[in-house]
């Protein structure tokens, strides 16, 4: 009788351990999406991860052919969560001129690992200019509440439609507020990367006064192809939102931001606390963009 009363004591404690188990953060899981990403992107979201206290995800991918005008295919990175979590915000992605969605990969697990669906575009021709690009964000954003509202998707009802983030390299960085000025309030944050302002050859007129949603411009002092001055400073400056932050590395040519590029560490951490901050409202995180560590690794450097 007493062996029997132990063993359903025994019973019962390991159930409930396994039950909470369920419910510790993913930063105690394996990844085991068998190399089917870059390992770096996972190793600098799960290190932010950690540094933040926040809750680390596993990260898996896919690609879909949503066989629409605008865009050609997509690739998506998301993070793996349980079925009562709360949807997470999404990024719509776009590459830059004359380059593919596979040179951004290592974006793709980085943001994921911390909770953030990410959809990276490829353009119908390598050459699509920046209004092709911002139609296409338009579409891409519209792919994602399709994909939310699809049954078969790996990403159903996991998208909090109120976090849609746009983001872009080069030509696809100005694509990015030329679509959110035309998106509106639909569009949460903004992240240009090494932005190129205008159609090849072109020169910004005008400006982003009504663009209101919080900004995170990434740049380099070296970059050649679009020199800062002309580009994303200029365009930084036009902005009309209280909230942006503009980042512009001492070193590093116009694709620090695409694999391979030489401060992916700090680029990725500064990017999640931006997206903590300004898309999911997490307050003690907001030094880490205003105030960041190596402060000496840009030539400017203003937040608010």
């Amino acid at each position: 009788m007493l062996s029997t009363k132990l063993n359903r004591i025994l019973t019962h404690a390991l159930l409930l351990l396994a039950a909470s188990l369920l419910l510790l953060p993913a930063a105690y899981a394996q990844d085991n999406s068998q190399g089917r990403y870059r390992p770096e992107g996972r190793q600098i979201g799960v290190a932010a991860g950690r540094e933040f206290g926040e809750r680390i995800y596993e990260v898996r991918t896919y690609e879909a052919n949503p066989g629409v005008a605008e865009f050609a295919d997509v690739m998506v990175f998301y993070p793996l969560t349980l079925s009562f979590d709360r949807p997470n915000g999404a990024i719509a992605f776009s590459p830059g001129f004359r380059v593919g969605a596979e040179n951004y990969e290592w974006w793709g697990p980085t943001l994921a690992s911390l909770g953030y669906n990410v959809f990276i575009f490829n353009t119908n021709e390598p050459t699509d200019g920046l209004a092709a690009r911002a139609d296409a964000l338009t579409a891409l954003v519209d792919f994602i509440k399709a994909e939310n509202a699809n049954p078969d998707s790996p990403v159903t009802n996991k998208i909090d439609l109120d976090k849609i983030v746009l983001m872009g390299h080069s030509m696809g960085g100005g694509a990015v507020l030329a679509a959110a000025d035309s998106l509106g309030d639909a569009v949460d944050a903004v992240i240009p990367l090494s932005l190129y302002c205008c159609e090849p050859g072109g020169s910004f007129e005008g400006d982003y006064g009504s663009l209101t949603a919080p900004a995170l411009i990434i740049a380099s002092a070296e970059d050649e192809v679009a020199p800062p001055e002309a580009h994303a400073r200029l365009l930084y400056d036009s902005l009309g939102s209280e909230n942006k932050v503009y980042m512009e590395f001492a070193a590093g040519d116009h694709m620090i931001a695409a694999n391979g590029g030489p401060d992916h560490d700090t680029m990725g951490r500064i990017t999640l606390a931006f997206l903590k901050v300004y898309l999911d409202g997490v307050e003690g995180l907001a030094e880490q963009v205003s105030s960041p560590v190596d402060a000496d690794k840009f030539s400017t450097y203003l937040a608010p």
